[in-house]
């Protein structure tokens, strides 16, 4: 381990500072190959990496102590990380980074009219539309569904809150917050394809006419990403002119490439409205619904056939009389990469049944859980991933276990070829730190960044957001200072050190250490998070060495002796707190926020 941990503190030093890049999978100068020489992780290590990637914890005491005993108890206990709960919001956590959904600091729709009176903050709003496909997501995958439901499946999950902002069927009676319900309007039900909140968040304003919503799809969950293409049109285009675009990919030969796969795609997505804003839903619900008045000749100001009372709650997002709008700008009729689909139904079932969905799937899996694009997965891997998902019958809990027990996600790498060494160290994202302070302490991050006169002086209904988690949020807190993305601004997550990352950590950790001891030593021992082998007013060294062993092997997932070096240095930095501090208490705050802080903590 502690080799290990010396090349991975050294890579992530380099990479720091400017030093030589990472280049998995790619080929040095004189395009000769970059061989690897792979090297297998300790049976601890394993573990503890496959814990925290799915369920963003270490493991326990117990669990480490089984696969030190009977390395191949591993398998059994990644079967049991995978029926946990923690998985379930792991899959959220992948998904909504696909997606880009967790976009807080965008501005949230405003708790005005039906949402009015029923104790929700802007924080509900922002859970609730950005939980609902990732609920469905959720659901498939701990339910042993077909993945493939995805795209197909006909029921959406909602809580309230959505259920009154799009008028759908749901039980205010019942204690169960997230229910199984159905859009009860005219668009086609499609598991994503038919949300709300993905449509919502992939707008098509101006003249895009639903190609960046049809690119979304086609790069997703296909993983064939027309943004990529080179495209050279000489003279160029004047894009602020509707009618010469539409006529450019009709006819210019450097546009057809990419539009005639496109465009018949992009034609699916005309029922749903192009954008819905704060602003558009505030204005529409303090002009009191009313219908648009035509007789004076101006369209609505949110589009022709997107009249204002659309926006009041509940929304009517999708209006099947705009389903054929392509045909007024001349675009392509709809069908999917030349196949006919009368709707995005049909177009769901096309793409469960398209080979490139699940060698996608499999690319999205093992690029989320190894910290890599998906573009980035060796192509023999995601076949090998492919062949045993579909074997599968699409089990999205096989897939994550097949990733798991891939020989590259155990090991490291190194080549001897590289000055720097190449070392697959995986960095933990922000919501598997806060996941795992949390689950080690009982802390959470909690703020309150609302006035007590919120409530009375709101008049828009976008000023009371109620508490939040600073870990793992971006308006109030601290999410892309630690590496994570805002899916606005920040759209790829950060996987090297960087003095935001340490910033926010050593906060977190200082006040989480100062936490669990105030908590623990309330407590008895024998429901103690941490200490339960020291009290509040311990000094005996043997007592306090002991209880850094036990720290050692529940934190950092390491058995060393009470008389090790790694133990001299905790102790030394104990009895620096002892004397700094003034007692034993500030001493285990000091040395436990040093814990939570290790690079082996920081780095799996």
């Amino acid at each position: 381990m502690r080799t290990w941990i010396a090349i991975a503190a050294a890579s992530a030093l380099i990479l720091s500072c400017g030093g030589p890049p990472d280049k998995r999978g790619k080929k040095n100068k004189g395009d000769k190959p970059f061989v690897k020489k792979w090297e297998g992780l300790s049976d601890a290590d394993r573990l503890i990496r496959a814990s925290m990637v799915l369920r963003r914890i270490r493991p326990s005491v117990d669990e480490l102590e089984r696969v030190k005993a009977d390395p191949g108890a591993y398998a059994d206990i990644v079967d049991s990380y995978l029926e946990s709960d923690e998985f379930g919001l792991v899959i959220r956590d992948m998904w909504a980074q696909i997606l880009l959904l967790r976009t807080d600091t965008f501005n949230q729709l405003p708790l005005l009219g039906e949402l009015e009176g029923h104790g929700y903050t802007l924080q509900d709003v922002f859970d609730s539309q950005t939980e609902e496909p990732l609920r469905l997501v959720e659901h498939i995958v701990m339910n042993d569904k077909p993945f493939t439901e995805i795209v197909t499946a006909e029921y959406v999950l909602v809580d309230s809150l959505n259920a009154r902002m799009y008028g759908l069927p749901y039980d205010f009676d019942s204690n169960e917050k997230w229910q199984m319900s159905h859009w009860n309007d005219a668009r086609p039900k499609a598991g994503l394809l038919s949300s709300a909140e993905v449509w919502r968040r992939f707008e098509s304003d101006g003249s895009n006419f639903h190609r960046g919503r049809a690119n979304m799809v086609a790069r997703e969950l296909l993983c064939e990403d027309f943004d990529t293409r080179d495209i050279l049109v000489a003279g160029g285009i004047d894009i602020a002119d509707e009618f010469e675009v539409a006529y450019a990919v009709q006819e210019v030969d450097a546009c057809i490439g990419c539009h005639q796969s496109l465009d018949p795609l992009a034609a699916y997505f005309w029922g749903y409205m192009q954008l819905i804003h704060r602003n558009a839903v505030r204005d529409a619900i303090q002009d009191d619904c009313e219908p648009w008045d035509y007789s004076d000749g101006e369209d609505p100001p949110y589009g022709p056939n997107h009249v204002p009372e659309y926006f009041c709650y509940p929304i009517k997002q999708y209006s099947a009389f705009m389903e054929d709008e392509w045909e007024f700008w001349d675009l392509r009729s709809p069908a999917y990469y030349g196949r006919p689909a009368k709707n995005l139904r049909d177009v769901g079932q096309l793409i469960a049944g398209d080979p490139r969905f699940s060698q996608c799937m499999s690319r999205q899996f093992y690029g989320y859980l190894n910290q890599l694009s998906p573009t980035e997965v060796p192509y023999e891997i995601a076949i090998d991933l492919q062949s045993q998902f579909e074997a599968s019958g699409f089990n999205g809990k096989a897939l994550a276990k097949a990733v798991v027990m891939q020989e590259a996600f155990g090991s490291y790498a190194t080549n001897e070829e590289q000055v720097a060494p190449v070392v697959s160290i995986k960095t933990i994202r922000p919501e598997e730190y806060a996941a795992t302070v949390h689950d080690l302490t009982g802390y959470r991050w909690w703020a309150l960044p609302d006035t007590d006169d919120c409530e009375t002086r709101s008049q828009n209904g976008n000023e009371c957001w109620g508490d939040l988690d600073l870990g793992i949020t971006d308006l109030f807190g601290f999410r892309s200072m630690q590496g994570g993305i805002d899916a606005q601004n920040i759209t790829r997550p950060t996987f090297t050190v960087t003095p935001t990352k340490m910033l926010a950590s050593g906060m977190f950790s200082a006040d989480a250490a100062k936490w669990v001891v105030d908590s623990d030593f309330a407590a008895p021992a024998s429901e103690r998070l941490l200490l339960g082998l020291v009290e509040s007013t311990t000094t005996d060294e043997a007592a306090v060495r002991d209880q850094l062993v036990w720290l050692t092997l529940r934190i950092l997932g390491e058995w060393v002796e009470p008389n090790s070096e790694d133990i001299d240095l905790r102790y030394a930095l104990w009895q620096t707190g002892l004397e700094t501090r003034g007692d034993a208490q500030g001493a285990w705050i000091l040395t436990l926020s040093a814990f939570l802080q290790d690079p082996r903590m920081l780095f799996y």
